[in-house]
């Protein structure tokens, strides 16, 4: 891959991460973030589902700082690990938010390509950046 291209990519989905892990996080911001959206989609609105977006929230920041270390080649040995739990939990959170969700709520058609295109290029940036499936 163009390792501008890569670059540019990678940063891209990590500032993407971050904030949505803020979004998630923040008390004043917290229902306009991605994963409150996911995490209420299937349990409403409560208590659980706070905690549940808080916890997703700061999982996204961590995988947005392993996918800059990803960036710069730096060999920590739980990076794989980590970037490949968080491949597993994006699909499951493009499954809910892309698929599930739309069949609850009228969506605009292009709102919702505009999400999905989003989605799937997190989804393209962390499989690009691991050594398994990319060739970071």
């Amino acid at each position: 891959m163009n390792r501008l291209g890569y670059f540019l990519l990678n940063i891209a989905v990590a500032l993407y991460l971050f904030a949505n892990g803020i979004l998630g996080i923040n008390n004043k911001l917290f229902n306009k973030g991605d994963f409150y959206k996911m995490v209420s989609t299937i349990f409403g609105s409560g208590d659980f589902t706070k905690v549940l977006t808080i916890v997703l929230s700061v999982c996204a920041i961590v995988a947005g700082v392993f996918l800059l270390l990803s960036i710069f080649k730096n060999d920590i040995a739980i990076t794989e690990l980590i970037l490949l739990v968080f491949i597993v939990l994006w699909v499951i959170f493009i499954v809910i938010v892309d698929i599930i969700h739309p069949l609850r709520v009228k969506e605009d058609f292009l709102n919702y390509l505009t999400h999905l295109s989003a989605h799937l290029m997190v989804l393209g940036a962390l499989i690009s950046s691991t050594r398994r499936f990319g060739n970071a």
